[in-house]
């Protein structure tokens, strides 16, 4: 269960608990502004009564009101400026609730739930309002906790909040009463306060990034003000202005517990435009970039002395315009631009435009550039050319224009990785390539796949799992540019040769080939045959998927189709053993299985689509355990020793062991997890993903299962192979191989520093290891075996 109360609430600012407390949180307390306004009131309860306390009214409130603000101030060169952010809990047991919170409003009148998300960029989601009949229970898992019950791109929105969850709603939904006894002594009591005319109990948390104080109602036990930790923000602000300072301060006004709530509070009319869909659908941006292509008109823009400059002295070779002004973000994005432009190399100039107030003069913005490290020239966009010729909502907008004045890239915001993709597209151009076109198409693409997963999700499906992905055509034939390859040897000797698998044991490694989906074909490690066997498995069947392992008993080998009705054990004369299941009931299919080595005999892991979920097989083929903590399933993996990974599409991956117990978890956030790849050298994985709709991906993860780096896909069908990702060597380095949609094999160093790619102009069927990192593919007519080096 996740750790309940505050320490959680602090999403994105805490990244470790609370500390031990110490006498310095005792001493800010007793300073701190009001202290000595309660000094004659009776004695505060104790952390813990007050945690218990605090758990004990929200989870036993029948209903539940407030009207908070959750309020940002900075004060920056003696300026203080503050943001607020309303929010509103309402909830009257068991299935009517309101939440608006942040871009997100939620009702749910008991009848039905709707959901609206406010999101200026996208039109609100593109007027979508996410509709469906009301649970009998609102619970986490209902609004943000399961994705096989929540709404993916509303969890993402509820939980990445600048402070989380409202912490009201994750209390109030909490499942069960939480252990107190360890954490309290984590807390300490400062002196009782007043808030908005309830007297508190002061409840003060020591955190690495600074004390987070709770004020809880001294009478009820409601939670009235969090006055959040100042770092790292604070820290931020103070790189520009070492008197900087900050505050985040949620108030909870109005809270109160078991009073009547109008029934009309629960209410939201869907407007007569709005879309309902069953889950949401992140909308195209291919509306962001309209002028894509696009050869702005002639302009002219001023430089800081006042002289006016035209468009063709600006555009003289490729350019980058950044319109800009005095805001944290823009110095973001002059910190990227910066960054770029360090390399001479990629021919491309930097040009700022400002669009400070005229009140601001030309000498304030230069020192201003002076301070950020800046030294670009600079304009002003007095003719406004940026809103009418390039159409900048605002700053910082950024625009790249080739050399005959097209524009090729085009981005309001600013992001972290800027630099890099500015790189990458300068790089780009100056090989020929006409990048606008290029993104143009994969807009259209883009767009084309979120109307079908914006139709799917109107008539009630996931899309999710049930949107089928485009089919590409096979990749042309292409040679790596980063890496080199060498091939080891190639052969002919298998005729149709399909899945790969490679046995390593005391007597060196075993090579077995699919060929036809009717045979078996053995080679050595120099690719020679070593013999071919005919399957004894019936006249009709035809199998394309091969899993091998051994014990004291010898090998062991299991075939199988996707989909399929059966499944093969073979013994080490390649003759069947059993077929599993024995009986001819007819199931939902098989969805995959593996096998795992042991010394008494292998084990055979089967996961089924439909309801059914996994089995495990003993070499009799007798079922010894069944797991059915995920059902729907779609992949297994192995990762480690005598483990196995169950996957189901959802944001996480189940490890079990041989008797079908859970042993960990791994997780993907945001993210419908395909499939896992094992380094047995370094315990790492790889896995592909579906970020979202529109984006297949690969993302290494670290022993700890943290995500380390993604590398991006299109989306698209992926091919009937199996294993698609595996763990090889490039050079001395551990890296991977996936296999792309179109046949393309992507190579990628395990720290991410460098990535490539190879194809083949055919589809390979099998991709396996070999050796101390080499990777066998299976080709139309041959088996090939690769080594793969960094290019000198």
């Amino acid at each position: 269960m996740r750790v309940w109360i505050v320490l959680l609430a602090l999403g994105a600012l805490l990244t470790i608990g609370c500390e031990k407390s110490s006498n310095t949180a005792e001493n800010s307390a007793a300073s701190a502004p009001g202290a000595a306004a309660e000094k004659d009131a009776p004695p505060a309860k104790s952390p813990l009564e007050l945690l218990q306390g605090m758990a004990a009214a929200y989870a036993q409130a029948d209903s539940y009101f407030d009207r908070g603000t959750l309020r940002l101030s900075r004060t920056l060169a003696g300026e203080t400026t503050f943001d607020d952010v309303p929010f509103s809990v309402k909830l009257k047991r068991p299935n009517q609730l309101r939440v608006d919170a942040y871009q997100v409003t939620i009702a749910c009148d008991g009848k039905r739930l709707i959901a609206k998300i406010f999101d200026e960029a996208t039109e609100e989601m593109d007027h979508q309002a996410l509709v469906r009949p009301a649970p009998e229970q609102i619970t986490a898992e209902v609004l943000y906790l399961d994705p096989q019950q929540s709404d993916p791109i509303l969890s993402e929105i509820l939980l990445g909040g600048i402070v989380g969850l409202p912490p009201t709603l994750e209390m109030l939904l909490a499942k069960e009463m939480p252990d107190f006894s360890e954490q309290a002594d984590s807390y300490v009591l400062g002196l009782d306060d007043e808030i908005n005319g309830r007297r508190c109990h002061r409840l003060i948390c020591q955190t690495p990034n600074g004390p987070l104080t709770m004020y809880v109602d001294a009478e009820n036990f409601l939670l009235r003000r969090i006055e959040y930790p100042q770092e790292p923000m604070l820290s931020a602000l103070k790189e520009s202005d070492p008197n900087a300072k900050i505050s985040l301060v949620a108030d909870f006004a109005d809270a109160s517990i078991n009073d009547p709530i109008h029934e009309n509070e629960f209410l939201y009319n869907i407007r007569g435009g709005d879309k309902q869909v069953a889950y949401f659908v992140r909308p195209s941006q291919a509306t962001a970039s309209q002028l894509l292509g696009e050869t702005p008109e002639a302009f002219t823009l001023e430089k800081l002395s006042g002289d006016k400059i035209a468009s063709s002295e600006l555009l003289a070779t490729p350019t980058i315009l950044a319109w800009i002004n005095d805001h944290p973000s823009s110095r973001l994005m002059t910190d990227q631009l910066t960054r770029f432009a360090a390399d001479p190399s990629t021919g491309v100039s930097v040009k700022l435009v400002s669009v400070d107030p005229r009140e601001t003069s030309g000498e304030q913005v230069q020192q201003r550039l002076e301070q950020w490290g800046a030294n670009f020239p600079i304009y002003r966009d007095s003719e406004a050319v940026g809103q009418k010729q390039f159409r900048v909502p605002g700053a910082p907008t950024v625009v790249m224009l080739d050399g005959k004045g097209r524009v090729q890239f085009y981005e309001a915001g600013a992001s972290p990785d800027l630099a890099e993709r500015m790189w990458d597209i300068s790089k780009r151009l100056s090989g020929g390539e006409n990048v606008a076109e290029t993104m143009l198409a994969a807009m259209r693409a883009e767009q084309k796949l979120y109307q079908a997963a914006l139709t799917a999700s109107m008539a009630g499906k996931n899309p999710y799992r049930d949107l089928p992905l485009p089919e590409v055509a096979v990749a042309a034939a292409r040679e790596l540019e980063r890496f080199t390859s060498e091939t080891v040897w190639s052969t002919s000797d298998v005729e149709n040769p399909g899945a790969v698998a490679v046995l390593r044991g005391d007597e060196g490694e075993r090579i077995f080939v699919l060929d036809g989906g009717k045979a078996i074909c053995e080679l050595d490690v120099d690719g020679k045959l070593v013999s071919r066997h005919v399957l004894n498995l019936g006249e009709d069947v035809v199998v394309s998927r091969l899993r091998v392992a051994s014990s004291d008993k010898g090998l062991r080998i299991a075939l199988f189709q996707p989909d399929g009705q059966r499944l093969w054990l073979l013994d080490e004369k390649l003759e069947p053993l059993f077929r599993y299941p024995s009986s001819d009931a007819v199931h939902s299919g098989i969805a995959d299985a593996q096998l795992l080595s042991g010394f008494d005999q292998t084990t055979l892991v089967v996961a089924f689509q439909g309801e059914i979920g996994a089995h495990g097989i003993d070499e009799s083929g007798k079922r010894f355990w069944s797991f059915r903590e995920m059902l729907q399933l779609r992949d297994l993996a192995p990762v480690g020793s005598g483990e196995i990974a169950v996957m189901d599409a959802s944001n996480k991956a189940l490890v079990i062991d041989r008797q079908g117990k859970v042993r960990r978890e791994i997780g993907l956030p945001q993210r419908s997890l395909l499939s896992l790849a094992y380094d047995p050298v370094s315990s790492e994985l790889l896995a592909l993903a579906l970020a979202e709709i529109e984006m297949l991906e690969f993302d290494a993860l670290a022993k700890d299962g943290a995500q380390v780096w993604s590398y991006p896909l299109p989306a698209a069908e992926l091919p009937k192979v199996s294993p698609l990702m595996m763990a090889i060597s490039i050079g001395a380095e551990r890296g991977w191989c996936g296999l792309g949609p179109d046949g393309t094999l992507h190579l990628m160093q395990a720290n991410g520093a460098a990535t490539d790619r190879m194809a083949f102009g055919e589809m390979p069927a099998g991709l396996a290891s070999v050796g101390s990192g080499n990777l066998i593919t299976t080709l139309p007519g041959r088996v090939v075996r690769l080594r793969f080096s960094p290019a000198k």
